[in-house]
């Protein structure tokens, strides 16, 4: 990573930490915020995670797969012990094992800690013949199996888009050529694509020589634009962190 890569990083990163409030505190925990941090690991400190669970105010496991996922990309090391903990948690106590505050923590951190890898001898499969996969399980399990196709264009990605775009997923790993007009033409449309169809191709721009800062630059311009942090995550998280992959 060169000086401007890392200014314009910074730049990210300081951007994402100017509103800390409700859900944008994701995107400063993501970025490192010190503040910001602090309040996540607070919100999943066990005896925390706990107390979620037995309140009579009504809390949503969403918000702690949301938290576990901000941590990840900053101190993906804090999150690591903090699994640890619950997992010894769940295993010594039955209560903690029918705490879904728990169990969604537990679940979504191993998930994004789980490295796929491609299985040179698994049945190989076409990509016209599985645009309408969506479902995480079925695009995972695409992507331990080889692609018969060796380049992906502009117009293999806009086809995809509309079935929910799951097997963009699955291009993770693949030995492919991917046409670097994808990535330019989706960092002009970073306002109307989906975060989640945007991190994708961040991550699989990685894989080329397209250079990325053109993401961060499009991102930088994007954010003081929006008023929800939601249109901004996962994509920010896979700017914030390159070794970061979305799930």
């Amino acid at each position: 990573m060169d000086r401007s890569d890392y200014f314009l990083l910074g730049q990210l990163k300081k951007a994402c930490s100017q509103r800390t409030n409700g859900s944008w505190e994701l995107l400063a925990t993501a970025a490192g915020n010190p503040h910001s941090l602090s309040k996540t690991l607070q919100g999943l400190a066990l005896d925390e995670l706990k107390l979620e669970f037995m309140s009579t105010v009504t809390f949503s496991p969403s918000i702690v797969e949301e938290r576990v996922e901000a941590l990840s990309v900053s101190r993906p090391d804090l999150l690591r012990h903090l699994l640890a903990e619950w997992e010894v948690e769940v295993c010594q106590n039955q209560l903690a094992s029918e705490n879904v505050f728990i169990t969604r923590a537990i679940s979504t951190a191993r998930t994004l800690f789980t490295v796929d890898q491609v299985d040179p001898n698994a049945e190989p499969w076409l990509w016209n013949e599985h645009l309408n996969v969506f479902s995480p399980n079925a695009s995972r399990s695409l992507a331990h199996r080889p692609i018969i196709n060796q380049v992906i264009t502009l117009e293999d990605i806009k086809n995809a888009i509309p079935h929910g775009g799951g097997v963009i997923r699955a291009l993770r790993g693949q030995n492919i050529q991917l046409e670097e007009s994808i990535f330019t033409h989706y960092a002009q449309l970073m306002n109307s694509t989906s975060s989640y169809i945007l991190s994708l191709l961040i991550e699989l721009s990685r894989q080329t020589s397209f250079n990325t800062d053109i993401w961060i630059e499009h991102c930088l311009d994007f954010l003081p634009k929006t008023s929800d942090p939601y249109n901004l995550t996962p994509m920010t998280y896979s700017l914030l962190n390159p070794s970061w992959y979305v799930w």
